[in-house]
Formats: C-alpha cells, structure tokens, sequence
C-alpha cells in the first residue's frame, strides 16, 4: 500500500462523521436556535445571558464563561463556517484519536483558547465561538507533523494542513472582529494535546506526557492569575 494510497484513506474518513462531532454540532445548533428566539445571537444581552466570554464577569467569580463560549455563536456565519470545519476536521481526528480522547482534547483546546484570552483580552469586549476548540485541531495537526515524524502517513498528514493553518491565521489577523487570542491559545492547547494524548494504537513516552501536562496546567494558572491582575489593576484597556 503506497504511501499516498494511505493518506487517502485517512482523508476519506472526513465524510464519516463521528458521534461525538455529531453531537457537538447539535448541541450548538440547538444553542444558536435557541438565542434566535431569545432576542438574536449578536444581540449583547443574550449573549451575556446565555454566558459569552466577558473578562469583568469571568473576574466576578463566574468561571463557566470559560466553557461555555464554545457552544455560543455570534450569527449565522459563524455558526455555518464553525460547523462546517467541526464536521470535516473533527470527524478525522475522532477518528485518529477515539470518541473519548477526542471529545477531552476539543474541550481542552476551547478552554485553553479562553484562557488566553482572559489574560490579553481588552476587559470590555464579548467573545463566543468554536473556534477556540478547532484551532485546537489545526494545533494537533502541527503535533501530528512534529512529533510522528517516523510514521510517514500522520506525519504528512499533519503538513497536509498547514496551507489551511496558515490561511486561517492570516484571516484572523486580517479580521478585527475575529478573536485572534482566543485563535492562538487554541492552536497551542491543541499542540500541547498532542503530547498528552497519542493516537489510537500508538503510545506516547511517558516523560513527554508528563512535560507536556505540566505546561497545559502551568500555562492555565498563568493566564488566569494574569487575567485577575489586569482586570484589578486595569493593565488592559
């Protein structure tokens, strides 16, 4: 079997969709409908009620707005281009990696994303999306590249995404109101992942899965004790 043959066949599981993407996809699917009939999803008072990210509030005690932004979609592109991404790229890697894992891995990445974003992010704005989670995907990909450089199929697999990952970033970067922060700690939660989790019938040096557990946690509690000081003493405006 050639080796492009097998790169093929990974590919072709994109259009397999996995239940846990599947359920992702419903989930904020039901979220978005829900909002509408509540005033609207970019309607500021029902994002802030159905608990969009908010810095301020986060510092009030209110840490599940680092959770559940990642069900929360700010319009109807958003949601459409989001759950378009989750359904092709996710579907794969729950393949890679295994429902459980993969589900562990999306949640992860979102918090990581909004743990970034908590730190940097100016105190007064309001940010939503899934997107947290699936540059968490795009970080993976670069894990895949790097750290299976022997296995010539998910090595090539992940620089098959790299276009993508590049495409994504410069948009970003291009756009104002995409949360680039949000973007980039996904990417790195994502990375830091896939030293944590190996792919299925694969395993990973215990050494690398310790390393790379403590940076996830450290890089956690930095974020959010710098998030708590730029909130209390303005750092950030």
């Amino acid at each position: 079997m050639t080796l492009k043959y097998k790169i093929q066949s990974l590919f072709n599981k994109m259009f397999k969709i996995s239940k846990v993407s599947l359920i992702l996809i419903t989930i904020n699917i039901i979220v978005f409908m829900i909002m509408t009939l509540c005033g609207g999803s970019q309607n500021i008072d029902v994002l802030v009620k159905f608990n969009a990210m908010n810095k301020i509030l986060v510092y009030q005690g209110q840490w599940w707005r680092l959770i559940c932004p990642i069900f929360i979609h700010i319009g109807i592109a958003h949601l459409l281009m989001n759950m378009y991404f989750l359904y092709i790229v996710g579907s794969i890697f729950e393949n890679l990696y295994g429902s459980l894992r993969y589900l562990i891995i999306y949640i992860a990445c979102g918090l990581m994303g909004n743990f970034v974003s908590y730190a940097f992010s100016n105190p007064y704005t309001i940010s939503a999306g899934a997107s947290t989670s699936l540059y968490g995907l795009f970080g993976l990909a670069i894990g895949l590249m790097i750290r299976y450089k022997d296995d010539k199929v998910l090595s090539s697999f992940g620089k098959s995404f790299l276009f993508i990952i590049v495409v994504n970033i410069f948009y970003s970067f291009l756009n104002p109101s995409i949360g680039v922060l949000g973007h980039f700690g996904g990417l790195l939660g994502g990375y830091l992942c896939s030293g944590i989790f190996p792919v299925l019938n694969k395993k990973m040096p215990k050494n690398k899965v310790v390393i790379n557990i403590c940076a996830f946690i450290i890089i956690s509690i930095l974020c959010i004790l710098y998030g708590n000081l730029s909130v209390r003493y303005g750092l950030m405006k």
